[in-house]
């Protein structure tokens, strides 16, 4: 759980293993226990009206109110045209009009900076390194350091956010990318699928439906009632290289479809589009309009603006193509938000906007441009609009969903965030001092000004020179095989953030160039004020060792309430 803060009666109270000023030591941990944590959620929640009518169950009262979740893949914030500045600002009136209603939050951070772990603390609430997946237990290193990176998949098993909603009488939807895990018929797909088939060919097109299937059913399996149009990762690894093209229209109308359907019960709504994520969403936005993750559809679906109108706008408010995919985007967007407003639910249901990961050339990494990413919440009439500079998280998502519904959690669930409730409505400024991060190899906490990055590498994955090779031939392989490229691999190469030789494509497209100076720097301090840009390291520097040593003291504390060991400061 991690290490934080709330505000109650204007003094700093430590909620599940928090960290609170003291003259002797800059922050120090304690534990609530259980009981008196949901007493003081509870409290604050219901002071607040937050939960209330909109909560209670009983026949004749206000339902509970409904959760759309949308979580954007890979937005840049150029792509949002509210956020647009000293460049074109993209068309996107649909999300400008939800920033400009709900309450935006300009520092939001993720606890891991990639697909999988980003949308598995979404889902659950808890730090992706909780995971229970085999792939994530088999990668923990003999010292039992964990290894956050693409392997923290949901089991059907585990208690997720949507599960226990179900539970308590809501209705729950899951379309878009799913990115967690799946069945074993869309792996055997991969190798036995020729890249070259044709979706059209009614033997492909068998094979393709019965891995949706088995794909959906995985879904349901997890905690959704309904789960359509979902894709199982990225399109550029799509074992058909033909359908390697997004279909936004196909995730909107399961959206609208699952909406549709539960108009008159309370539910919620897992939208994940796949863009602004590669391959090329211009090249998909001209492409065929039928192919999308499940094969060749006999119709386009018809449920936003189409394509070329998508293209007219951009090219009439003069604006470059490249920026048309955040437009396509926002017509998806616009569409679901429509539905709601047609059917007279806006007023009731609780929408969050969120980007998986940042793009400002560092995913993959613990750099602000990597675990930094916007969100906007609104839930009309309950919160207080406009801008907010407190310190959130993801791990926040899945507490303020079930305060919202007036759910407490059972037990056995692990929620490492905070009910954000008391920032959505104003009452408070602030609910933390600190966030944590975790991918790989590195830790890292960020404070109000300040960020300390920890690299270690456990001796057990300091790979030996054929290691390196096989290492290599493989990933080498996989480019080839999933997107067509010859990427370029040195063995002899330092071991990157996330193990790799020179880093894969994810970290040397990004935060291996744009930190190229103190990227294997074991320890990073950042004076994130006078430095957002984290250019310049301040942890030799001697003015700075008192800092240094109080960062890394905040960091231990957060480290020592996550699973896995982490070098010195868990051992």
């Amino acid at each position: 759980m991690c290490c934080c803060c709330c505000r109650w009666n204007g003094r700093l109270i430590p909620l599940l293993g928090t960290v609170f000023p003291k003259p002797s030591i800059p922050w120090e941990v304690t534990t609530l226990n259980r009981r008196e944590f949901l007493k003081r959620i509870g409290a604050g929640t219901v002071a607040m009206g937050l939960v209330g009518a909109s909560a209670m169950g009983e026949a004749g009262e206000k339902r509970k109110p409904n959760v759309v979740f949308i979580i954007t893949d890979d937005q840049p914030v150029a792509s949002f045209g509210f956020l647009a500045r000293g460049g074109p600002k993209a068309l996107t009136p649909n999300i400008d009009k939800l920033a400009e209603r709900g309450v935006y939050f300009s520092r939001c951070y993720v606890s891991s900076s990639v697909c999988t772990p980003s949308r598995y603390t979404c889902l659950t609430g808890s730090y992706a390194s909780r995971s229970q997946s085999v792939n994530f237990k088999r990668a923990v290193s003999k010292e039992g350091q964990t290894d956050v990176q693409w392997n923290t998949n949901i089991r059907p098993d585990d208690l997720a956010l949507p599960k226990l909603l179900q539970r308590h009488g809501y209705a729950t939807g899951a379309v878009g990318k799913w990115h967690n895990g799946g069945p074993q018929e869309w792996g055997r797909l991969g190798k036995t699928l020729d890249l070259a088939a044709d979706p059209a060919d009614p033997k492909v097109a068998r094979a393709l439906r019965t891995a949706q299937d088995a794909l959906h059913a995985w879904v349901r399996s997890c905690g959704f009632d309904y789960a359509e149009s979902i894709n199982l990762g990225n399109y550029g690894a799509h074992p058909c290289r033909k359908l390697r093209h997004h279909n936004p229209e196909w995730i909107t109308k399961g959206a609208l479809d699952f909406i549709e359907r539960n108009k008159d019960r309370p539910f919620y709504l897992y939208m994940a589009p796949t863009l602004l994520h590669g391959p090329s969403p211009l090249k998909s936005l001209k492409s065929d309009p039928r192919m999308a993750h499940c094969g060749l559809l006999a119709d386009p679906p018809k449920v936003q603006p189409s394509r070329q109108d998508v293209l007219r706008r951009v090219r009439e408010a003069k604006l470059p193509e490249r920026l048309a995919g955040a437009t396509w985007l926002d017509d998806s967007i616009g569409a679901v938000l429509g539905k709601l407003d047609e059917l007279g639910l806006a007023d009731n249901t609780l929408v969050i906007y969120f980007n998986d990961n940042g793009m400002e050339g560092a995913k993959g990494s613990c750099y602000e441009g990597g675990v930094r990413t916007p969100c906007v919440i609104r839930w009309p009439g309950k919160t207080r609009a406009g801008k907010r500079d407190a310190l959130i998280q993801n791990t926040d998502f899945a507490p303020t969903i079930l305060a919202a519904c007036g759910i407490h959690p059972p037990k056995e669930m692990a929620l490492d965030g905070l009910d954000l409730t008391p920032l959505l409505t104003g009452r408070e400024d602030t609910l933390r001092e600190s966030v944590y991060c975790e991918i790989a190899h590195t830790r890292a906490v960020v404070t109000g000004r300040w960020k300390y990055i920890a690299f270690r590498i456990p001796p057990s994955k300091q790979l030996t020179k054929a290691q390196r090779i096989a290492v290599c031939a493989r990933y080498k392989a996989m480019k080839a095989r999933r997107e067509d490229k010859d990427f370029r691999v040195d063995p002899d190469a330092p071991l990157s953030h996330m193990g790799f030789p020179g880093g894969q494509a994810t970290e040397r497209h990004a935060a291996l160039k744009k930190h190229a100076r103190t990227y294997y720097d074991a320890d990073q301090l950042y004076d994130l004020q006078n430095d957002p840009g984290e250019q310049k390291n301040l942890a030799d520097d001697p003015a700075h060792q008192a800092r240094l040593a109080e960062m890394k003291a905040l960091l231990a504390r957060h480290v020592a309430r996550a699973p896995g060991t982490f070098a010195e400061f868990k051992t």
